[in-house]
């Protein structure tokens, strides 16, 4: 019976510790779960409301613009952010006109699922390609799941009603803790795990796993590219200065006597020879536009205009100048009143590259007499030249194949010698008119 009177008093003493220590847990516990409620919360809170803008924003945009422009500001982040009366304004002003108007030119699939767009750079089989690889309503369904396992977990561990359930999963039984100690190993039995803030770092850790992203509306791998515009067709306007202006400039450039100022004296007249290259200098002058436009928004016409003729200069004019030997203009009667810029070569200079590169030899550039058509009074005449074998005429081809405009393959035509022939069925046919029904440069 003594030994019996001796363990009650200890246990009551010992239930009452417990419950003491219990607390101690319970109240530390509920500090590490109530610094990540406020923080983990607010961030719900505030990413659901993110998440809904999007959603209102789509509506009103694909209410007022169509469905296609409104997945391109979706995919390209023109709907985060951005109040809803607001969105509209803003989409219109992010996009330029033509874009817009381009996407809502685009066709939604039969399953409503993707959008279709031709493909700008095969225009010979218009071949159609998605556009995006989801839509908006697949992607804020995605979202809103996401969302809601994150609200899931933080309604079961972030409140004190779930500190048990915390202490057991998150706050207790560290192996990597250092050995306990008798005492300690004596307070386990009576108490359980004890909990620590250190131990807590466990939780946060679960915590900034479980909810600690943010869910976005646009994953990233699936973001419209910055080549949306180059997607679906669409080129932006450039600004090169004034038709006036980029005219005076070129023909500063040219520095021919023929161009003359309009009687009226609204612009400068280029003689038709010319009018391949002067489309081709402003047309090449786009790429540089902002390199000469200052901050003030003023353009630099002449400077433009001088560099973009250096490039034609330096890649077409020049290399071609150097294949041939006695290379020039043709200053005859006909060449004047051609419509192209007219150039002869007395002989072929084998050294250059272009030819050993080609496998090109004597072989394939024969003498021969050239009968040139004559124009209204002027008669035809009759030239030296070459009549060019297909392996010739295939090397040059190539060439004009890789300029990256129509107007730069007319330049590289009228600058290759005139008194050139290849035999097509038999029948000779003037080079020029060869490369330009092959390229389909007539209206240039």
């Amino acid at each position: 019976m003594a030994l019996s009177g001796f363990l009650v008093p200890f246990a009551s003493g010992a239930l009452i510790k417990r419950q003491e220590i219990a607390d101690e847990y319970d109240e530390t516990a509920g500090e590490i779960i109530d610094a990540a409620s406020e923080k983990y919360n607010e961030k719900l809170s505030l990413n659901n409301k993110a998440i809904e803008l999007q959603n209102a924003n789509y509506a009103a945009v694909e209410s007022a613009l169509g469905t296609t422009v409104a997945e391109a500001a979706a995919k390209n982040g023109f709907l985060n952010n951005v109040d809803t009366n607001k969105v509209v304004n803003y989409v219109t002003e992010s996009m330029p006109k033509g874009l817009v108007k381009r996407l809502q030119d685009l066709t939604l699939t039969d399953d409503k699922k993707s959008f279709l767009y031709t493909d700008a750079d095969d225009p010979k089989t218009l071949k159609e390609k998605k556009l995006f690889d989801s839509i908006f309503k697949e992607d804020y369904t995605r979202a809103t799941t996401e969302l809601g396992n994150q609200k899931d977990w933080a309604a079961k561990n972030l409140n004190k009603g779930a500190i048990k359930n915390v202490s057991d999963l998150y706050l207790s039984g560290d192996e990597e803790l250092p050995k306990p100690t008798g005492i300690e190993k004596a307070q386990k039995f009576l108490f359980g795990d004890r909990i620590t803030k250190e131990t807590g770092a466990t939780f946060n850790l679960a915590a900034e796993e479980a909810i600690g992203g943010n869910v976005d509306v646009q994953p990233k791998a699936i973001r419209a590219s910055q080549s949306l515009s180059e997607r679906v067709g669409y080129i932006p306007p450039v600004d090169i200065g004034t038709v006036i202006n980029q005219d005076r400039a070129i023909a500063g450039i040219l520095n021919s006597k023929d161009i003359t100022l309009a009687p009226d004296g609204s612009g400068i007249i280029f003689p038709a020879r010319f009018r391949n290259q002067v489309l081709a200098i402003k047309d090449n002058a786009k790429q540089y536009a902002l390199e000469y436009t200052t901050d003030d928004g003023k353009v630099d016409v002449s400077n433009l205009m001088a560099r973009s003729n250096n490039d034609i200069v330096e890649n077409i004019i020049s290399p071609i100048s150097t294949r041939f030997i006695g290379y020039g203009i043709d200053t005859t009667e006909i060449a004047q009143n051609m419509s192209f810029r007219v150039m002869k070569a007395t002989d072929i200079n084998f050294s250059n590259s272009f030819y050993t590169d080609n496998n090109l030899t004597e072989k394939d550039f024969i003498k021969a007499k050239l009968v040139r058509p004559g124009i209204t009074k002027v008669k035809s005449d009759v030239v030296d030249g070459f009549t060019i074998s297909q392996n010739a005429a295939d090397a040059f081809q190539n060439e004009i194949a890789t300029q990256n405009s129509k107007q730069l393959q007319a330049v590289y035509i009228d600058f290759l010698p005139d008194n050139m022939q290849i035999l097509v069925g038999g029948q000779p046919m003037p080079i020029k008119t060869y490369y330009k029904q092959l390229f389909g440069i007539g209206s240039f």
